[in-house]
Parts: C-alpha cells; structure tokens; sequence
C-alpha cells in the first residue's frame, strides 16, 4: 500500500479515504470503468426485466394475486425509481456520480434477497386440489397482504438502488470518453442490460422446472406430476438469490471510483458540440439553476417531443417485459418456465446484435440529431408492422362451462347432465378427453367415477361419463398443433425486438447532444421522471388490467381468487392494437422533434435571419426563470 495521497491527487484515484493502493490505480480509467459498469448494468436488468417477468406467473399463483396486483407489484419499481431522480438532478454538480451508482447497486441487492422473505413466511403450498374442507379466510387474507407488502418492499430498495444507474451511468460515459465513440460505448452498455434479462428469462425459466417448496413438500404428495400441471410452481425465487448476491459484490468496486478518471482529458480531444441553439445556455452558480433548466426543458419543442415519445415507448416496453412470458404461455399454451426460456433465447442474440448495429449506425452518423431521428422513424414505424404477428395464436381449448356449453355435448352423443350427480366444486385440475378435444375444470367435470390408479393426481381417468364412448381423459387442456402460426409468431416477433432495440444506442447517443453538456444529468433525470410517472408505472398497471379484462375463468376459493383461463384471440389483438397506437404517436413525435431543431451556429457561419422554430419556448423559458431569480420570496412565488 502506498502513502496517503495528498488531497488534490484523490480526485484520479481508485480507493476511498486512506485506501489508495497503487495496484489498482490501474482501474481508474475508462475500459475498467466500463466493465465494471456493464457488469452492474448486466446483474440490474437481470433483477428488473428478466426475473420479474419469469416469475410474475408462479407469484401470482404462490400468493394468489391478481395480474392488476402483479402490475403494481412491477409498478412499484417505478415509482420509487421517479423518487430518486429528483434529488440525483439536485446534487449531480456536488457527488461523486460513480460512487452514487455503486451505492445505490447495494440497494440493489438488497432488494432482490427481499423478495425471499416472502416466500419463508408463506409456509408450505397447498395446491387447490388439496385444500381442506374448513378453512381460516382471515388467516390467509393476512398472509397474503404480509406477503404482498414485502413484495413490494422489496422493489421499493431495487427502485431507489437502481435510479442512479441509468441517469448517472448515462452521464458518465459520455462525460469520460469522446462523443465520438458514445454510440459505440452506449452499444455496449445496453447490450449488456439487454443480456442480463435474457440470460435471467433463460436462467429463469430452468429455475421453474425445480418445485419450488421442495424443502418442505413434494409435488407428487398433491397430484402433481411436473412442470405441465397448471397447479406446478418452480423455485421462483432461485434466481433473486443468486443475482442479488452477485449484485453486492459488482457494486463495490463502484463506490471506489474516483471523481474523474486518469485518461478522460485525452480521450475528449476531438469532441464537437451539437447544442440545440435555443439550449445553449448556462445557468451555473444561479440561485434558481433547478428550475430555470426544468423551465427550459418544458418550454422546448424538441426536447418535450423526445421526452414524450420516450415516455410512451417506456410504458409499452415496461408492459411487455412484465407480461411477454405470460402471453406466450397463453397464446400458446406453454408452460411458464418453457416460455420463460423461449423469451430469453429469442432476446439473447436479436438484443446483442441490434444494440451494436445502433452503436455502428450511431457511430456512422457521428451523432447528426436529425439523421438520428429520421432513422429511428424507420424503425418504430417497422416495428408496429410487425406487431401483427400478436394477431397470431393456437387455438383456445374448448373448455366445458367456460367457452362452450353443454350443447356440444349433445353433438358427439353425450348427455347433457354426464356430470350432474357428482357435485363438484371449485376445483381446478384440468383434463381433456382426447377423442372429442374437449376441456374439463376436473377430472369430477368430466363424469369421471374411476382413475387408473389408486392414488389421487393419476395423470389419466378413466370411465368419464363426459368423454365420449371409451371414457378417457388425461390430465392437461387439451392441446392444437399450430406449428405453422408459432414460426410466423417467433420470427416476426423477433424482428420486432430488434427493431426496437436498435433505436436504443441511436437515440440516447443523439439526444444527450441536443443540450448543452452542463445540462447533461439534469436532461437525463428531467426525462426519466416523465418516463416513470406517466410512462413504467402506468404501464405495468395498464397491461395488468388489459389481461385481467381477457380472464374468462376466475377460480374462486379460501384464498381469494386468480384467473385460470384466458381469451387468448381477444387479448392479442388488445397486445396489437395498443401497441399500434403507441408506435403510430412516437413517429409523429419523433418528426416534430427533428423538424424543431436548430444545431447551435459555428463561429464561421453567418447569421440567418429566420427565426428559430424554438423561439416563442426560449422567450417563455427566458421570462419564466427571470420570474424565478428575481427576489421574491418563496412563499409568494408561482411556478
């Protein structure tokens, strides 16, 4: 270890207080820095978008929420995320950003070993085929709103741990390499977020295929023979363990980088600056710095349509990485942990590869806001095209007394009332007799007097009085062969995601050069509140209530109640045509923002006698923060 650094010397070097070993003064410089950030980012989108969504199924299932509660539950990431941002804008001029982003993965990881608790309290599963005659409503009612509490307790630690990630970490990597390469750097970063999620859907969906109580129970003791059995709920909570252990440990060398870092100065050489004119303005050491920017922010065209635009892309794509797993399993009848893998294969290489073609595009258009924009156009008007292929599904199974009624009995010889002796309750353990392609609720739906074995959860009945002439049905819905519709559905939807994600690194690259580079973390956290309030948090809720409203079977017992069956073709074309209209607006957003911007002029040009399409908000800006500065006193101000 060597001897203490004097004061000015610390802001270049790794450590913290006295700890600034000279073998590792090697880390303060760029590619270390990305490595390491690329790393959190990896672990943080593994926790937000990829285990949460693999697991927002067999939650639901495990603590008997609703899709509506399981949106607030993802929701909630969101808003605490929007209670960070204002104070990280407040004092981005006063901390060390690197540091803040390293802190803040420790909540991080924090969170994501919190969603465990839930899981311990709950006590052993009980699947509902199992359930006992005499229950206790208030007992379970009060586990359930425990459990549901430190659910969201834990996204309230990842919300808060997570804000600085993607305002800050923006920042810095603009701020500590050449604007050149930001869309290369940008590229690599977000490849690395898009990678986390997708090995987590992968990751994920394996952890399903473990019974998830196998410490306390066994699957077979309840009639549960594997992952296919709609009761069957894998190990969920396997993958926030893993990755919120490694979380604290990629945070750490995070809170030891230095202010700056030892090789910024000489790779900023070449930098040119691409300030929209009416944003080229310094309100340093002003008493109102705060608002007067935020001011500036809202009274600019560009920069309000890129903001909003962002905001309704960020309520889509939050739906979609909540629920994609749970509308494939539906659409296709999958198992969650099967579509769970299926998500995170198609995200993997479709992910990696667009943000490095957006990196490259980026790169090629040396960061021109309009070239930029026009291209991103392109994209989203491609990509909601091609969200057609959500128009594409297997058929629903024909379920008895759900989607069809007794009538379609009668046409293949069966009578009506085959099972109107056995009272049957709400039980759930679909079956389907095979012969006819038709679903039971259960085994006891279907006439069923005898099974093949002795023991309960026998995977075939026999002597169905429902199921036609040879009275079999065997456990499961009944299942189409669409293999056709599942290629167009995979490939289309695919060229969707990589429309999308390549967008990313163009976009961001572009967009951080539209403001002057003082403004930089303000813009990022000005942006982000509005894609949290009125875009995540929303969104999550929004696609909830969408998949509850297509549920055509609650099944409603001691603990409350949860959707077993849904409308698959009419909640595809609500996917599709929600998602037609968001893309329809961003394009037009995005055309007005590249039409509003005015580069700021060379030293060397002329000046034009055109107004700017800006100048009407810069006066309003200008008036509103003079109103700002002037000595007025707080409590009489109005803003």
């Amino acid at each position: 270890m060597g001897d203490t650094p004097k004061k000015n010397e610390k802001t270049y070097l790794f450590g913290f207080s006295w700890f600034h070993p000279k073998s590792l003064q090697f880390l303060a410089s760029f590619i270390p820095f990305m490595i390491i950030l690329s790393l959190n980012g990896f672990f943080q989108g593994a926790i937000v978008n990829g285990l949460i969504s693999t697991s927002i199924s067999s939650i639901e299932k495990r603590f008997d929420l609703t899709s509506t509660q399981s949106g607030i539950f993802a929701a909630t990431y969101d808003v605490f995320v929007t209670a960070g941002l204002l104070p990280l804008a407040l004092y981005a001029k006063r901390v060390i950003k690197v540091r803040c982003i390293g802190w803040g993965m420790i909540f991080v990881g924090i969170g994501s070993l919190l969603i465990l608790l839930p899981e311990i309290i709950a006590g052993k599963y009980t699947a509902t085929a199992l359930k006992k005659e005499v229950c206790d409503p208030k007992r379970v009612a009060n586990l359930k709103f425990r459990s549901f509490l430190l659910l969201l307790l834990s996204q309230a630690f990842t919300g808060i741990g997570a804000s600085p990630l993607f305002t800050y970490g923006f920042s810095c990597i603009d701020e500590f390499d050449g604007h050149a390469r930001t869309g290369r750097n940008m590229a690599i970063y977000m490849s690395a977020t898009t990678i986390g999620p997708a090995v987590a859907f992968i990751l994920g969906g394996m952890s399903l295929w473990t019974w998830g109580d196998f410490w306390r129970t066994r699957p077979t003791d309840m009639g549960i023979e594997n992952q296919n059995d709609p009761r069957w709920i894998g190990a969920w909570w396997l993958g926030f363990l893993v990755c919120g252990v490694f979380s604290l440990f990629t945070a750490l060398p995070l809170t030891m980088f230095p202010q700056k870092l030892k090789d910024t100065d000489k790779r900023k050489v070449k930098d040119v600056q691409r300030t929209d004119a009416s944003l080229n303005q310094d309100f340093s050491n002003h008493k109102y710095e705060f608002f007067k920017i935020f001011a500036m922010f809202l009274c600019n065209r560009t920069i309000m349509c890129l903001v909003l635009m962002q905001t309704l892309e960020s309520m889509l794509m939050n739906g979609y990485i909540t629920f994609v797993p749970k509308l494939i399993e539906t659409l296709f009848s999958f198992s969650s942990g099967a579509s769970s893998a299926i998500t995170g294969a198609m995200v993997v290489p479709v992910g990696v590869f667009a943000n490095f073609i957006g990196g490259y595009l980026s790169k090629r258009f040396n960061n021109q806001f309009k070239h930029s924009v026009y291209t991103v156009i392109c994209f989203t008007i491609f990509a909601g095209f091609c969200s057609s292929c959500l128009l594409l599904q297997c058929s629903s199974p024909n379920l008895m007394h759900v989607n069809v009624n007794e009538s379609i009995l009668s046409k293949n010889d069966i009578k009506n009332t085959c099972s109107a002796g056995c009272h049957c309750d709400e039980l759930f353990n679909p079956v389907c007799a095979t012969d006819i392609q038709l679903s039971f609720l259960s085994p006891c739906h279907a006439g069923c007097a005898d099974g093949e074995n002795v023991k309960f959860g026998a995977s075939n009945w026999t002597n169905c009085a429902c199921a036609s002439k040879n009275g079999f049905v065997e456990k499961g819905f009944c299942k189409s062969s669409c293999t056709l519709k599942m290629a167009i559905f995979f490939t289309m939807f695919c060229i969707m995601a990589f429309s999308i994600f390549v967008t990313g690194p163009i976009l961001q690259s572009a967009s951080v050069r539209v403001v002057h580079h003082e403004h930089r973390d303000h813009f990022l956290c000005y942006g982000w509140l509005w894609m949290r309030i009125l875009g995540s948090i929303p969104g999550a809720v929004l696609f909830g209530i969408i998949i509850d409203q297509n549920c055509l079977y609650w099944q409603k017992d001691c603990d409350g109640s949860k959707c077993q069956y849904y409308d698959s073709k009419n909640l595809g074309f609500s996917f599709f045509f929600f998602t037609v209209i968001v893309k329809s607006t961003c394009a037009v957003l995005l055309y007005i923002a590249a039409i509003s911007y005015k580069e700021i002029k060379k030293p060397d040009e002329s000046e034009e006698s055109k107004n700017s399409p800006n100048e009407c908000s810069q006066d309003i800006a200008l008036k509103l923060a003079k109103r700002l500065s002037s000595d007025v006193s707080p409590d009489t101000m109005v803003y």
